[in-house]
């Protein structure tokens, strides 16, 4: 069935509703059936690799099977990232209460600097590493290089995502149901667009570097 107009209009709205209402469902009953713990990682990673296909205009994609096999996939490698991310976060919770401590020394704006950028770059991480992971292929180690670098790169886009997720979030705490529906598809497509820019600006610096050493190597 084809509608024109008006009508074309709401029916592509309605779509997007649906998809992005059962990938957060997806998301939340993947998260529990993980026990949270082991679940959210992996949840995320399936989640962006649904997003992924569709900023590709890959539309008519199963959400289900592409979901679930994303998840199962990536479910080790997940993980191991969680935990990453969970120590890197206890310690830098460590030090900021050691940086407390330290208020009335004077080493203590040099100790909350540090801490500041650690959690610029922690946060960079978290943001960063599933849309580097669904886009990339990538060794393990390299996976958290490039989400920090990247992020740290495109400074411009970083804050913009920052700014629509909080946007994000006001909503989710001041009306329950937009967040149990799409606050976590949402923020994922976001996220997943504003990444997807910065790896196609990465990608014309890099052809462009690889054209200038062509061209110097010719010119020799």
């Amino acid at each position: 069935m084809e509608f024109s107009g008006i009508w074309s209009g709401l029916y592509k709205a309605s779509l997007w509703v649906t998809r992005l209402a059962w990938l957060n469902i997806l998301w939340l009953l993947s998260t529990l059936i993980g026990l949270i713990l082991f679940g959210l990682m992996p949840a995320t990673i399936a989640m962006f690799t649904v997003v992924r296909k569709w900023i590709q205009k890959d539309y008519d994609l199963n959400i289900f099977s592409t979901f679930l096999k994303a998840y199962k996939e990536s479910f080790i490698r997940a993980n191991l990232f969680g935990i990453i991310i969970y120590v890197v976060g206890y310690i830098l919770s460590i030090f900021l209460k050691y940086t407390g401590l330290m208020n009335e020394s004077g080493m203590y704006p040099i100790l909350f600097g540090i801490f500041l950028l650690a959690a610029f770059f922690y946060a960079m991480l978290i943001i960063y590493i599933a849309p580097v992971y669904v886009h990339f292929n990538l060794k393990f180690w390299q996976y958290i290089r490039y989400a920090v670098t990247i992020g740290a790169v495109n400074l411009h886009y970083s804050i913009c995502m920052l700014t629509l997720l909080a946007g994000i979030y006001y909503l989710s705490f001041r009306y329950p149901g937009f967040g149990l529906f799409f606050s976590i598809s949402l923020s994922a497509y976001i996220v997943m667009f504003l990444a997807n820019l910065g790896f196609n600006q990465l990608l014309k610096k890099q052809q462009e570097q690889t054209d200038q050493q062509s061209e110097t190597v010719s010119a020799t």
